[in-house]
C-alpha cells in the first residue's frame, strides 16, 4: 500500500467544491472506486503557505508512514498587502522554505511532487473582497518559476496548473475554483501519478 500526503492551501484543502470536496478527495473517490492500493491523507490547511507547511510537514509526514507527498504551495506566499505591497512570504524565503520541506521529505525517502496554483481573475483579486491581499498574475508568475526551478534543482516532480488552467468558468471568486475546476486539477494530478 503507498500512501500520498497532500500539504497546501484552501485549493488542495478543497474550498468552494460542494460536489466532491476537493480534487484531493476526488483523487481519494477515484482510488477507492478503482480498488487502488493507494491511501489519500489531506493535510492542507485553508491559508496554509510554505511557513505553515513548514512547521508541521516532518511530524505529519511521519506519523502517517507517507510514501508520496503533493506540496501545493505559492498562493497565500505570493500574495501582498494592497497598503504596503509586501508578500506574505517574500519570494527568497519562499524559496528558502520550498527547499527545506523537499529536504526533509528527500530525509524521509519520499516521493515528492511540487505544483503550484493557476493564473487569477484579477479583475476579482486585486484586492480579495474578504481582505486587503491581492493576488496578482506577474506575481505568482515569479513563485510559480521558483517551484519549477526548484523542482528541476531537486529531482521533484512538477505538476504545472499555471499555464494550463486559464479558463474563467473553472473559478468561483478569481482565486477559487469550483468543482470544474477541482476536476481539471483532479484529473492533472491522477495523470502525473499514474497509479
Amino acid at each position: 500500500m503507498s500512501i500520498i500526503c497532500v500539504f497546501g492551501d484552501s485549493t488542495s484543502w478543497g474550498a468552494w467544491d460542494l460536489e466532491k470536496g476537493g480534487w484531493v478527495n476526488r483523487l481519494w473517490l477515484d482510488c477507492a472506486n478503482n480498488n487502488q492500493d493507494l491511501q489519500i491523507y489531506n493535510c492542507s490547511v485553508d491559508g496554509g503557505d510554505t511557513k505553515t507547511i513548514l512547521e508541521r510537514f516532518e511530524k505529519e509526514s511521519e506519523i502517517r508512514d507517507a510514501d508520496v507527498v503533493i506540496i501545493q504551495s505559492g498562493d497565500n506566499d505570493a500574495a501582498y498587502d494592497k497598503t504596503t505591497n509586501i508578500n506574505i512570504v517574500p519570494i527568497d524565503k519562499f524559496a528558502e522554505n520550498l527547499r527545506e520541506i523537499i529536504r526533509k521529505a528527500k530525509a524521509l525517502n519520499l516521493k515528492v511532487f511540487v505544483m503550484g496554483g493557476a493564473k487569477y481573475i484579477e479583475s476579482k483579486t486585486t484586492p480579495v473582497p474578504w481582505c486587503n491581499l491581492c493576488y496578482t498574475n506577474d506575481c505568482y508568475e515569479k513563485y510559480n518559476n521558483v517551484i519549477k526551478d526548484i523542482a528541476k534543482e531537486t529531482d521533484c516532480i512538477f505538476i504545472n496548473l499555471f499555464d494550463v488552467i486559464e479558463v474563467e468558468d473553472l473559478y468561483i471568486d478569481g482565486l477559487h475554483y469550483n468543482s470544474s475546476g477541482h476536476q481539471k486539477i483532479f484529473e492533472l494530478v491522477k495523470e502525473a501519478l499514474k497509479y
